[in-house]
């Protein structure tokens, strides 16, 4: 196997990595986005309970919010 041969491989395999890194990124950036846990670090109910009387967190995003804070 030529030594040219073996370069356009690790060419390759270098450039499927980089794709799949590139692309983890934006889907967990898009997840973040939708998930409000994520979004506002939310792990506890008090935590939660505090990020309802904030005003300035959507009204969507606070209703998600009051759904988990019910549900634990």
């Amino acid at each position: 196997m030529p030594i040219s041969t073996i370069y356009i491989l690790l060419a390759i395999v270098a450039i499927i990595q980089v794709a799949i890194f590139i692309m983890s990124r934006r889907i967990r950036k898009r997840e973040k986005e939708n998930n409000v846990l994520l979004k506002y670090n939310i792990n506890s109910r008090q935590k939660a309970w505090q990020l309802l009387a904030d005003q300035s967190i959507p009204e969507e995003d606070k209703e998600k919010i009051k759904a988990y804070y019910e549900a634990s």
